[in-house]
C-alpha cells in the first residue's frame, strides 16, 4: 500500500507532538536525576536550596523550582512545606514480556492500556520510516504517539504511525482518542496478516530523553511493521528506558536483535 507525496502543508489533527531543544528548565531536571542516580543526594537526604542550587546550574531561582517538579512527579524527591525536597529514591526496575503478537506487556498486568498525552499529527515521514512502509521519500504518514508509565514514571515512548492512504481510510486514527489501531485497522478490512519486528539498544535522542525524562540513559528501540498481502499497513516505533525495564524472553515473540 504506497503513500503519496504530500502536495500541500500537512493538515494536523487533535493536539500537536511539538518537539524542541531542551529548555534550561530540562536541563535542570535531568541534572539533578543524575545526580540523584549517581548517588550525589541519597534517599532520605535534602537536596540543597534553590539559591545554592541556581548557581550551579547558571540559571534563576524560578527556574530551579521548576524543574523540580517533574522530579516530584517522577516519585525521586517529595516537597516538603517549609523544609525544602527531599530524596525519595530511584524508581526500580521492573519487567516487560513480549505477547504473542510481539508487544511488550510488563509482568503482571493483562494489557498494556492506551498510555497517556495522546497526540496525533499528519507529517512528513523520515527516511527510515518510508522504508519500513516501503513509500517514497517525503511521504505523508499519521503519527499516534503516547507515553507509558509505570509507578508514576514514564517507561516507553511509542509512536503508531501509518501511510496517509489508510488513515483516510480509518479515520479514527487521525483523531487523539484512545482506540485499539490494530482492531481498528482489521474492522476496516486492513488487518494485518503478519508482523516483523526488530529490537536494538542506542542512546536516546533528545526528543525521547525529554519525553521519557531518562537524561543520558540508553533506550531499547522495537520497530515493529504489520503487513497484509505483503504490503505495510502500519510501523510501531517505542523507546524504552533500558534502565527502568528488563526485557524478558520468556514468553511471547521477541523481536529479532540486528547482527553487531
Amino acid at each position: 500500500m504506497k503513500g503519496t507525496r504530500a502536495r500541500a502543508r500537512p493538515r494536523r489533527y487533535g493536539k500537536m507532538c511539538l518537539m524542541s531543544q531542551p529548555s534550561q528548565q530540562d536541563k535542570v531536571t535531568a541534572e539533578l536525576r543524575r545526580a540523584i542516580v549517581a548517588g550525589e543526594f541519597t534517599p532520605g537526604s535534602f537536596l540543597p536550596s534553590s539559591r545554592v542550587l541556581a548557581p550551579r546550574f547558571g540559571v534563576v531561582r524560578n527556574t530551579v523550582m521548576a524543574g523540580l517538579g517533574p522530579l516530584v512527579e517522577e516519585g525521586l524527591v517529595e516537597s516538603l512545606p517549609k523544609r525544602g525536597y527531599r530524596v525519595v529514591g530511584v524508581p526500580s526496575a521492573f519487567e516487560v514480556i513480549w505477547t504473542q503478537g510481539g508487544q511488550l506487556l510488563p509482568v503482571g498486568e493483562e494489557q498494556l492500556g492506551h498510555g497517556e498525552e495522546m497526540r496525533t499529527e499528519l507529517r512528513q515521514a523520515p527516511a527510515e520510516v518510508a522504508r519500513l512502509l516501503q513509500g517514497p521519500d517525503g511521504m505523508t504518514v499519521a503519527v499516534r504517539s503516547t507515553v507509558h508509565r509505570h509507578a508514576g514514571a514514564p517507561w516507553a515512548f511509542r509512536e503508531f504511525l501509518v501511510p496517509r492512504s489508510v488513515a483516510d481510510v480509518a479515520r479514527r486514527l487521525l483523531e487523539p482518542e484512545a482506540v485499539d489501531e490494530e482492531r481498528l485497522l482489521a474492522e476496516h478490512g486492513l488487518g494485518q496478516d503478519g508482523v516483523r519486528s526488530c529490537w536494538s539498544t542506542r542512546a536516546a535522542t533528545a526528543d525521547e530523553a525529554r519525553v521519557l525524562k531518562s537524561g543520558p540513559a540508553p533506550v531499547h528501540f522495537i520497530q515493529r511493521t504489520g503487513y497484509r498481502q505483503g504490503e505495510p499497513v502500519f510501523c510501531e516505533l517505542t523507546a524504552v528506558r533500558a534502565d527502568r525495564v528488563h526485557l524478558s524472553r520468556s514468553a511471547g515473540t521477541p523481536p529479532e536483535v540486528p547482527a553487531t
